[in-house]
């Protein structure tokens, strides 16, 4: 999936800056998400513990602590526009997915108790070379979205039991909507020798607004709701992650909520990591 704009580029003076912030919600009793912000080296990611398995809150931080180790490879690699670039970047980003993912299982072989445990994984890599372009990489069903122009688009696909069927035929959206199995996961970091991994380059133009999110955001705002709240801030990410965790919690709240949301902005560089 690739959205492109040849009229509107990126200003050289600006530069995209993300923001994230995360809540446990009103209802669990603890916060298995996590995130990522790494302005400097353009990158962003959230995570979501799977719920339910030993140690998804510890999954989810070994994910963000192994990406923010191999992050500064994405800066070190060349960015000769001849070469291709692009397809350096997302080789990149894959290996570093399969690196998060070896050190889930390692950490879990050295500690019996955490067997089983895994998480979800959206991460999203800004290239600046030949012209403004998103790599946007996801296991499980923490999204990515992409605001333009009045419209929010779905950037990622969900790996789920449900959206599979959906995507087969054999369930329609409604259905898959009011389905019982519908968070279970079909793919996710640290289960299964390997992992798989789906990638997305996404041309970007000026006002753009990206939104990491886990399915706590989702599952309680739709995403109508999402667009008017992105849209009222969008060139405030800070603000923008925060609006759009407290609408979670003020409708109910009941999974732990997490957003990074990223945009260009002439605020000064914030970085955070949660």
């Amino acid at each position: 999936m690739v959205w492109s704009d040849n009229v509107n580029t990126a200003p050289e003076r600006w530069d995209w800056i993300g923001y994230g912030h995360t809540d446990r919600g009103l209802v669990r009793s603890t916060n298995q998400d996590a995130f990522l912000v790494d302005n400097r080296r353009r990158l962003w990611a959230v995570a979501d513990g799977m719920g339910g398995h030993p140690g998804g809150d510890v999954a989810s931080r070994i994910v963000m602590d192994t990406l923010a180790d191999f992050s500064p490879t994405l800066l070190h690699s060349s960015e000769n526009p001849d070469e291709d670039y692009t397809g350096q970047q997302s080789f990149l980003l894959t290996t570093m997915a399969e690196q998060a993912h070896a050190a889930v299982r390692a950490y879990a072989d050295r500690h019996p108790s955490f067997y089983g445990m895994g998480t979800t994984l959206v991460m999203a890599h800004l290239m600046t070379l030949p012209a403004p372009r998103l790599l946007v990489l996801n296991v499980g069903d923490s999204r990515a979205y992409l605001v333009r122009a009045g419209h929010t688009t779905q950037l990622t696909r969900d790996h789920t039991l449900v959206d599979d069927s959906v995507r087969e035929g054999r369930l329609t959206p409604e259905q898959a909507a009011r389905h019982p199995d519908r968070h279970i996961l079909t793919r996710a970091i640290g289960l299964g020798p390997v992992i798989q991994s789906d990638l997305f380059p996404v041309d970007v133009c000026i006002g753009d607004v990206l939104l990491l999110c886990s399915d706590g955001l989702t599952n309680m705002l739709p995403d109508e709701r999402i667009l008017e709240i992105a849209l009222s801030h969008r060139d405030n990410p800070p603000l923008a992650a925060q609006a759009l965790v407290q609408a979670a919690l003020d409708t109910g709240g009941i999974d732990n909520v997490t957003v990074v949301a990223c945009a260009m902005t002439g605020l000064p560089d914030q970085a955070n990591i949660h």
